[in-house]
């Protein structure tokens, strides 16, 4: 099977992209059913439509990450080709929790746009996934009785041939950071959503002297070595899909200390060292010193891997890519 990606999450000469596609075309390159995989990108041209229908031609499946206005749009430059279509949310295309903290006019119309185009696209597209069942709550009850049969979950994953451990003062050397006691804030493009605030007021109480490390518009192949630099990952945002910043910590053995959001519950459970904490600073900070105290037993590399390693969770998809392509070709 022949199976062509695409996305408006790509690397660009003026930002960082998105991991999560690079990672997914390895794993399932790795898989003997799938004989060819291919990225196309999104660049928000009018050729771009052109190029992803002449692409599309040559490959029996089409899998639309992220959704949103473009996502629609891309549906609609492939009417006439017969090929299964694909498209999974991955958080904001649908929950848009961004319009309540953004300020420009012009930035809510799209964020609303976007939302109510990817919940059109839930009746156009023949598989409909979700990084996370927390999602479900944001696509209104109408749209989701209506296509119950679409709906799938597509759990994220990482990539264990990248995300690799190593000692904490080699990572500060390649960092060029001195070694000392680091708490990782991931914020890949600086939004008021991540809630950095409530993540200093946390610092600031904890003992130890620890120092906030922030993560933001870095490489994707920098990620292990600023996960690895620290001694674990903060997270207090408003809202999430399925974070991946956390599976990649717990791909590195490294704790996570996180508000009750998203998937992060689901993913941080049966976990010793890792918790769910209250996003009052005061609490969140004694539950964190508390945790700290207890000798890290989990090895959650090891214990989570059938859970989180791309390579072997792709498989349910590449699974569902087969059914699709019979029940069309049937």
């Amino acid at each position: 099977m022949k199976v062509l990606i695409v996305s408006n999450e790509c690397d660009r000469p003026n930002r960082v992209g998105n991991p999560i596609i690079g990672r997914l075309i390895n794993a399932l390159s790795t898989n003997t059913d799938i004989t060819k995989v291919s990225f196309c990108p999104f660049m928000n041209k009018l050729k771009d439509f052109y190029t992803i229908r002449e692409n599309a031609k040559s490959f029996d499946l089409i899998h639309v990450q992220f959704g949103g206005f473009y996502a629609l749009l891309i549906w609609m430059c492939l009417i006439g080709l017969k090929m299964p279509k694909v498209l999974t949310f991955h958080g904001t295309d649908i929950h848009a929790k961004e319009i309540l903290t953004t300020k420009s006019f012009v930035t809510k119309a799209k964020i609303w746009l976007n939302q109510k185009s990817s919940f059109c696209s839930i009746f156009l597209f023949d598989k409909i996934g979700l990084v996370s069942s927390s999602l479900l709550a944001y696509i209104p009850k109408f749209v989701k009785n209506c296509n119950k049969h679409k709906l799938f979950l597509q759990p994220l994953g990482v990539d264990y041939t990248k995300f690799v451990p190593m000692g904490k003062a080699d990572a500060c050397k390649l960092l060029g950071i001195p070694n000392e006691k680091y708490i990782l804030f991931s914020d890949k493009s600086g939004t008021v959503l991540k809630r950095r605030d409530i993540a200093e007021k946390i610092v600031v109480k904890l003992a130890n002297g620890f120092k906030l490390l922030v993560m933001c518009g870095v490489k994707p192949d920098e990620v292990p070595i600023y996960i690895n630099a620290c001694d674990f990952i903060l997270l207090t945002s408003d809202e999430e899909g399925s974070p991946n910043i956390t599976r990649e910590a717990l791909s590195l053995n490294k704790r996570v200390f996180s508000v009750d959001v998203g998937d992060v519950k689901h993913q941080l459970y049966g976990l010793t060292n890792s918790s769910i904490i209250s996003r009052n600073p005061e609490e969140a900070a004694k539950k964190i010193n508390d945790m700290l105290a207890i000798d890290y037993i989990d090895n959650s590399r090891d214990k989570l891997r059938n859970q989180i390693d791309f390579a072997r969770i792709a498989k349910h998809l590449v699974e569902l890519y087969m059914s699709l392509s019979i029940k069309k070709n049937g």
